[in-house]
């Protein structure tokens, strides 16, 4: 069955139109006649931007309004110029055709995706379609900490983007992830259980559309009934938690999200540890799991030769990660991998001199202390920034040197 499409102007802006297209199908086009009656101002302006970008003409047509009612308009180009010819028409008088009866627009969801980011300073790149789900990045909202933000494209109905939901679930506790849709879909009260039970907040850009903009209503978001998680923690319960590409924080009945990086590893171990002293070394050696921790002092090799190839061999595995993180447009993930990759790199070039001989371990004490200090202290930063009661707990308990140590003023139990 061929697609037809309406040459009557629905109502509002020229941006609800490309949004009520793009929410049933996944590669609309737009003819001219569609659109020519909406401000050319509009027109001009999405054209401009690249959201709209005129493509190849037409090759049948609804047929146009000022003549007699019939059937679609096969196009044909001639030496004389355009024609339009329909079955029941006689073929040898063919109907004359304007340029822009032909001239015809499609929708650059790239650009549409940039723009959404920018009008709502969400930070991602990319635009690849997983099965309807566009990767947008994550936002930082005060309510929720930092979450991630998902596209959708096309929703044909309730089922669709339920399946997309169950395909976001996270865990219970965790943060939640916003999915934005272009007009909204009415969920049944069945399906709103299903929803609930994801975690995941749907949001429409109708709204803004009215007014020919993307920029969404955050505030008016995070304050609906169930969506902010700070009432579902009591007061003495505490989280730190890696969830993938964030950590789930929870200190004095707050949730918050924070990116994930090194340092908020080596925080972990400590939590886990309360009132040990452990070295440097050690907690760096959770990069790669503990048979990777180098044994130090003031003489020996830095690393025997098992380590340094389970460290190489590690080198290699965060490559393919790195491919697969770039492919999935996972920035956290890509700074992650990368920091630790620099990390392994810079302890093989400390542990091998220039023909591959291990070096002595005379200073490598104070690399390991100055290492995980550094990352460290790159984490307190962000958890200051997400979360600043927790960063001042922190900051008051954690003991960092070349022995680090958890010292909480009083008995402190985490879930990690």
């Amino acid at each position: 069955m061929k697609e037809t499409r309406s040459t009557t102007q629905p109502a509002g802006t020229m941006m609800q139109l490309l949004l009520t297209r793009l929410d049933q199908m996944a590669s609309p086009v737009f003819l001219h006649r569609e659109i020519e009656t909406f401000p050319t101002a509009e027109l001009a302006a999405l054209v401009s931007e690249g959201l709209l970008r005129e493509t190849s003409r037409a090759t049948e047509i609804p047929r146009p309004s000022h003549l007699p009612v019939g059937g679609d308009l096969i196009v044909r180009q001639t030496s004389k110029g355009l024609f339009g010819v329909a079955d029941e028409d006689d073929y040898f008088d063919p109907i004359p055709l304007a340029e822009d009866d032909v001239r015809q627009y499609e929708v650059s969801v790239p650009k549409l995706a940039t723009r959404i980011r920018r009008e709502n300073e969400i930070n991602g790149t990319g635009s690849d379609n997983h099965n309807g789900l566009i990767p947008l990045g994550q936002k930082t909202i005060d309510a929720l900490g930092t979450v991630d933000v998902y596209l959708s494209l096309p929703n044909e109905d309730e089922s669709v983007l339920l399946s997309r939901c169950q395909r976001l679930e996270r865990p219970a506790g965790s943060q939640r992830v916003i999915l934005v849709t272009p007009r909204g879909v009415s969920v049944s009260p069945e399906g709103r259980r299903v929803l609930d039970s994801t975690g995941v907040v749907l949001v429409s850009l109708v709204e803004p559309a009215t007014k020919g903009s993307l920029a969404l209503n955050w505030s008016s978001i995070v304050s609906r009934p169930g969506i902010g998680l700070a009432e579902e923690y009591p007061k003495d319960r505490r989280i730190f938690q890696n969830q993938g590409r964030t950590w789930l924080v929870v200190y004095d009945g707050a949730p918050k999200s924070v990116g994930d990086m090194v340092g908020m590893t080596y925080i972990r171990q400590l939590l886990q540890n309360p009132g040990q002293d452990i070295h440097a070394a050690t907690i760096r050696g959770t990069i790669g799991g503990e048979e990777n921790t180098p044994t130090l002092g003031s003489a020996g090799d830095v690393l025997d030769a098992q380590a340094l190839r389970e460290y190489k061999d590690r080198i290699s595995e965060i490559d393919e990660e790195l491919a697969e993180a770039d492919a999935n447009h996972d920035l956290a993930r890509k700074d992650s991998l990368n920091e630790e990759r620099e990390a392994l790199y810079a302890e093989v070039g400390r542990a091998t001199g220039l023909h591959g001989k291990n070096r002595e371990a005379s200073s490598d004490r104070e690399r390991a202390r100055q290492s995980v200090s550094a990352a460290i202290h790159r984490a307190l930063r962000a958890i200051k920034k997400e979360h600043e009661p927790l960063w001042q707990h922190l900051h008051n308990s954690l003991n960092i040197g070349e022995f680090l140590s958890y010292q909480p003023d009083q008995p402190t139990s985490w879930t990690t």
